[in-house]
């Protein structure tokens, strides 16, 4: 699969494969780090929040129940229990250019690998040994979340040297 910006002068994304559009990631103008996610499953909002205890939130949008709290921790690793499977979002490869979600045996469940080649932001990859997995879209478009709020990041950082 392939996480893609279908157009340029919006912060709308799209994880594709040649089935089709797998989930969505539309970041919010103007409200900080809110953005929708949609799959299958239905429509949900994410949003990072505080400072010190840095947490992102993560809720139905239906009935803003909170689906997951995702925690950060000391060494940048998020994690986060979805159904009953812990699993954390952390940095795969020395260069930055790989990430994703582990298990808690870190087993990688699914590996996003960045690119810019035009609309084209990077691959996403689902180890087979996970297909089980519920929510699938949503960890997913979860994970494409989080890189696209570090890209920002540092982006900003770069803006201010």
């Amino acid at each position: 699969m392939q996480l893609v910006k279908p157009d340029v002068t919006k912060k709308f994304y799209q994880i594709v494969s040649d089935d089709g559009i797998f989930a969505t990631i539309d970041l919010i103008h103007g409200q900080g780090s809110l953005a929708r996610l949609e799959t299958i499953d239905g429509s949900y909002t994410i949003k990072r929040q505080g400072f010190f205890f840095p947490y992102v939130t993560l809720r139905r949008e239906s009935d803003q129940s909170d689906v997951a709290t995702v925690l950060l921790d000391l060494h940048g690793q998020m994690s986060f229990a979805l159904d009953g499977v812990l699993i954390s979002f952390k940095q795969l490869a020395l260069w930055k250019n790989q990430w994703g979600w582990v298990n808690e045996k870190n087993k990688c469940v699914m590996r996003f690998m960045l690119t810019n080649a035009g609309l084209v932001r990077g691959d996403v990859e689902i180890s087979k040994d996970f297909y089980y997995l519920p929510h699938l879209e949503l960890v997913a478009a979860s994970g494409a979340y989080f890189l696209l709020q570090l890209e920002d990041e540092l982006a900003s950082l770069a803006q201010t040297k």
